[in-house]
Parts: C-alpha cells; structure tokens; sequence
C-alpha cells in the first residue's frame, strides 16, 4: 500500500446497531475494491472484519476493525465498528478519531436506541455523516418508513439522495435553502432551484454537518455501494490539523498472542517515520518505533511512514496504552482522550487453583490494555477480586479468551454486596480473657461502652481509664481488639462503622497481662455489648439511570418500584433512580429482555441506608449458619 497525503484520506467510521449490516458492507466495499475477488458472510465466519474466533462462533462483531480501501487515488480508513451496547467502548474509540461517519440503518427494522447513542456521541463531535438505508433487497424492506422514523429522531437534515429519490427532491430544496442563504430568498419566492445549485448546497452542507445525505441500498446483493463511496470521497472531509510537529493519539490496543502488542494511532499532526523515536508524555517515557503497519483485518503491510490523518498500527510498543498521545520529543503535547461510561455488569472471579491466581490477574490485565471499558480490581471490603465491563456477553467473552489463550479455568458469581453494621443505642460491658496453662497465663480485662455516631463518621475511640486500671503500653491493644471486631462484625460478619468506642474501667495483673491478653477481652467485650445496643445492618444505595425508548418508560417504572427503587426524575426515554445495590445484581440481562436489546443504564454508589427487619434477620441468620457449618468442617 502507498503513501498518502492527508488530503487524499479519508477516516470513516462505520457505526449502528447489531445486525444493521455494518460488516456485509464492508465486504461489499471490500469487493469493490478488489481488495478480495468473493465476498464473505458472518454466517460463514470468513468475513475480512469478524476474524475473531469469539466473532466467528458468536456471528457478531465484537471488536472495532481498521479496513482500508483505495480507489480513485483516495485512501477511506474505514473502521467497522460492533453494534452491540457491550461493545460500545470500540465506537467509542473509533469516534474518537475518525473524521466521519457513515450510519447503517436496517430497511426492515430501522434502528435501535444504541444507534441513538452513537448519533448522539457523533453529533457531540461534530462529524459529517452519511446514511446507508440498508437491506433494501428485503420484502419487507420499507424505505419511506424508516426514512420518516430518523427524521423524527434525527432532524430534517437527513434527506434521500442517488437514483429512484427522485419523489424526495423537495426535501433536499428545503434543507439547502436552509444551507445557502442565496437559495433561501428564491425558495422563499417560490423560484425554481436549479440540479447545480443544489449540488452546491451539498458540497458546503455535507461537510460542514447540515445535511446528512441517505442512501438506499442492499450490502449483500451489492446495490448502490459503489455510489456510497462516490459520496464518502465527494463529500467527507479529509482530517485536520492546527499543528506542524507529530502528535498521534492512540485509540486501540490489540495483544496477540505469540506475537505481541499492536498499538493503533491516528497521525493527528505531522509525519512518523518507521525507526523514529517518539515521546509518550502520560507515561513520561520514550518509544522506539520499529515498524509501521497498515492492518486489514488480520493482513498486515509495512509502509516506511505515515502522514498527518493516517491510521496504522505499531506493534512491540513498551508502554503506550488507549488513550495516550505520542508527540515528539522536544514539542510535548497531550490530547484529549475518549471518555467511556461505567461499568454495568460485575462478576466476582477466582481461579479454581490457587496456583493460577497470578496467571488470572496477568490475563485479565492485558485484556485491560485492549478494552478501556473492561476492568479488574481487588474489592477489600468484600475482599474478592472482582471484574467489571459493559454487558454479560462482554464478560463472557473474555472469560472465554482467558481459558483459550491461558488455560485458566475461573469460577464466577454475583459479587457479595458490601453491607455494613452499626448501632442504634448505647451499651456497656465487660470482657475477660483469663487462662492459666502452667506457665505464665493470660489475663485482660476490659470495660467498654459503644454508641453511635451520625452516618458516614466511621469510627472514634476513646481512652477513660483512670487510675491505672489498665497500664498505658495496653490501651493499643484494646484498640487493636477493636478495630479488628469493627472489620470482621459481629451479627453478620459485616464491618462496623459510625461507632464510638469508649474504653472507661479494666484490670490487669502483674505478670500474665499482655497485649494479646487485652486484644482478646477487647474481643469479647465488643461481641458482648454489639448486641446489646441495638444494632443495624445498611445497605448500599445506587442512582441508576436507565435510557431506554419511550414505550418502555412505564415498564422501567414499574420494575423499579418491584425493586424498592425510589424515582428521581422520569424523562421521555430516561429514568433516574435510587435503587439498593441488592436489587440490580442482575439487571443488565434484565433490562434487555423487557427492552428487546434496547436498554442501557449506569449506577454509582448514593449512599447507605438500614435495612428493612426481614432483609436483616436473613443475613444474620445466614451468617449463623456459614459459622456453624465452618466449626464443624474445622472439627
């Protein structure tokens, strides 16, 4: 593949739900192209796109795939993108850095609320975009309906254009005069507006976002993609750019196994050379660019260099993951990076060996360094390692890569939900530790008294002991006991917080005292006076915002308030709520069924709240019994 200068680029990315038609287009460009003599199908598993053994078994893309095609002296770095809500990380990524976009309706089905969202991140940038209403080869393929449909969504500036649009000729009249103000005043006047003067309003509104061309056209039967093309390279713009020295942003990072990392970058200014040396200023370190590699799908070509605009990936980088920019060493710049929402789903996970503990958290890492939007931390206070990401089948799939590429198997489940104790009264009293074995015995005495503190002010001890009752060197002791009782709990194993801890009266004696002994009856007083002051259990609330289509609205309320969820605020396709963290475990599966597919939400933690008394007795009941059944496996 040659070299190309930036205006002959173009970097288009291919965008909307599943089953659109994304990838069978892309195989029909690809066609065209003569960058392959027969074009391939998902349900075959041999497209050029979905080369991924999990895209292939699945018959989806999942993962977002540079492909690009020349023709007529231009370069279009198409990027077909995945259309499933749990991929949406890999839209984002590729928003992030092509200069427009090309929309994929279904003739059939029209578009989802994922597209929507996809609309709406593109509008957030700016990008001009085309339409491609596709899947016209159908029976019940249905041009006029669909068209109508995004023009209630989307706005009036989506308008038909190519053969057989003929009927929607007064659309595209009203848009343009809405574009050129010198056809404004003859439209107004109700004069005839000539094929050029329109064709002018295309090639200033186009780029500039104000029209939104559709085309009709059928992906697998090859119709009308060969025009698309014609309207990507006449009207698209070409990348740029306000800066002479190289900066590139990184926007995808790929591990391969046996073969290493491959990190892709968009030239957003200046030139890379193969062999060049480049500066990452987030990681404040140096790169040694050794190759530059133009990928499509899993084909790989070295070109020597890369001009501003260009998309390429550089395999065997050190440190340089998603979302840094590469500059020159003596002109640091950083640019912005993507933003990705928050995780929807959590699993907890462990390997069933031990041994493969560190294997897991080495797998699950560098799937970290492919996917902004999957994650895998250590939750101490449910003291499990949890992985989080944006769907089940997003989990899944990387459950399925970790036993493929690292022969771990993993055992997962529902993440504990970190409920808490605390009290609602006071309390005293005493605990006393004294055993005699022959030698030197043990004895601690210690007189506590517990009450609450407002929520969210944790824990507060307090040292009264007077007259020497207890020796200073083991009030830390005591405290130690406590603080130990205050992270293992005492009804249901849960931590304690919005405590006071008052250590008022003890005793000790001379020589079988010692900081063990007090630990221990600082143990024994805290189980003893915790039941006594009325204690509670909280659980953590969660605000959760469901965006779904505005005929599901009742039915998200409604599931809602099944959950003891308390509404925020209700909007046309957005629900807010406050909802306990125990009812959402599994909403995401959930939420889907009900919205066919259309769902989305996010949570973040709001804050805590006591238990209802039936909730409390079950976990203080099932605590009960864990205790008893792990007394009589240690016998």
């Amino acid at each position: 593949m040659r070299e190309y200068t930036t205006d002959k680029i173009r970097n288009v990315g291919v965008l909307g739900h599943g089953g659109a038609g994304k990838t069978s287009l892309m195989e029909a460009l690809l066609f065209d192209a003569g960058v392959i003599t027969r074009m391939g199908s998902t349900t075959s598993g041999n497209t050029v796109s979905d080369f991924d053994p999990e895209e292939i078994k699945r018959q989806i893309s999942i993962h977002a795939t540079l492909l690009p095609v020349e023709t007529n002296d231009i370069k279009i770095n198409f990027i077909d993108t995945p259309g499933y809500a749990d991929f949406l990380g890999e839209s984002i990524s590729t928003i992030r850095v092509v200069d427009s976009a090309v929309f994929v309706f279904d003739a059939v089905d029209g578009f989802t609320t994922t597209t929507d969202l996809l609309w709406k991140l593109a509008d957030k940038k700016n990008l001009p975009r085309l339409v491609l209403i596709n899947r016209m080869d159908h029976e019940r393929a249905d041009f006029g309906r669909v068209l109508e449909d995004a023009r209630k969504k989307f706005g009036n500036r989506l308008v038909p254009i190519g053969p057989g649009m003929e009927q929607y000729r007064e659309m595209l009249v009203e848009i343009a005069a809405e574009v050129d103000e010198s056809l404004l005043e003859k439209y107004m006047e109700g004069k005839p507006i000539s094929d050029e003067e329109l064709s002018s309003a295309l090639n200033k509104g186009v780029p500039e976002g104000k029209i939104i061309p559709v085309i009709a056209g059928s992906a697998l039967k090859n119709q009308n993609t060969k025009e698309l093309v014609e309207a990507i390279i006449k009207w698209l713009p070409s990348p740029r750019t306000d800066r002479d020295s190289f900066s590139a942003y990184v926007f995808k990072t790929v591990v391969e196994p046996h073969v290493g990392e491959l990190t892709y970058i968009k030239v957003c200014s200046g030139t890379l050379n193969a062999s060049a040396s480049v500066y990452n200023p987030k990681r404040s370190s140096s790169e040694r660019v050794g190759q530059i590699a133009i990928t499509r799908g899993k084909q790989k070509n070295e070109v020597p260099s890369l001009q501003t605009g260009d998309i390429a990936a550089l395999p065997k980088l050190k440190s340089t993951r998603t979302g840094d920019t590469l500059c020159c060493e003596k002109d640091h710049c950083t640019l912005p990076m993507a933003e990705y929402p928050e995780a929807a789903v959590k699993l907890a996970v462990r390997p069933r060996t031990k041994s493969d503990q560190e294997k897991m958290a080495i797998g699950f890492s560098n799937f970290m360094k492919e996917d902004p939007t999957f994650k895998m931390y250590y939750d101490p206070e449910t003291k499990e390692s949890i992985i989080s990401g944006m769907g089940d089948v997003h989990l899944e799939i990387y459950i399925n890569k970790l036993k493929e590429r690292y022969k771990i198997e993993i055992e997962t489940q529902q993440p504990r939900i970190p409920y808490k104790e605390t009290i609602m009264g006071r309390a005293k009293g005493q605990g006393k530790h004294k055993k005699q074995t022959g030698g030197h015995g043990q004895y601690g005495d210690a007189w506590l008294e517990i009450e609450p503190l407002p929520r969210g002010q944790g824990f507060e001890f307090v040292n009264k002991v007077v007259g020497g009752a207890i020796p200073k060197n083991y009030i830390p002791a005591v405290e130690k006991g406590v603080t130990e009782m205050l992270e293992k709990g005492v009804i249901a194993g849960y931590p304690i917080v919005d405590v006071r801890v008052t250590l008022y009266d003890g005793s000790y004696h001379d020589v079988d005292s010692s900081d063990l002994s007090f630990k221990i009856a600082a143990h024994l007083a805290m189980k003893k006076v915790f039941p006594d002051a009325r204690p509670a259990i909280l659980e953590p609330i969660a605000v959760i915002q469901v965006n779904e289509p505005a005929r599901h609205v009742g039915e998200v309320v409604n599931d809602m308030n099944k959950r003891r969820g308390r509404i925020v605020t209700i909007e046309e396709e957005k629900v807010v709520a406050q909802v306990p963290m125990a009812e959402i475990a599994n909403y995401a599966s959930q939420l889907r069924s009900f919205t066919h597919g259309a769902g989305t939400f996010s949570t973040s933690f709001s804050h805590y709240e006591q238990v209802q008394p039936k909730t409390q007795q079950e976990l203080c009941e099932k605590f009960k019994l864990e205790k008893e059944k792990g007394s009589s496996e240690a016998r």
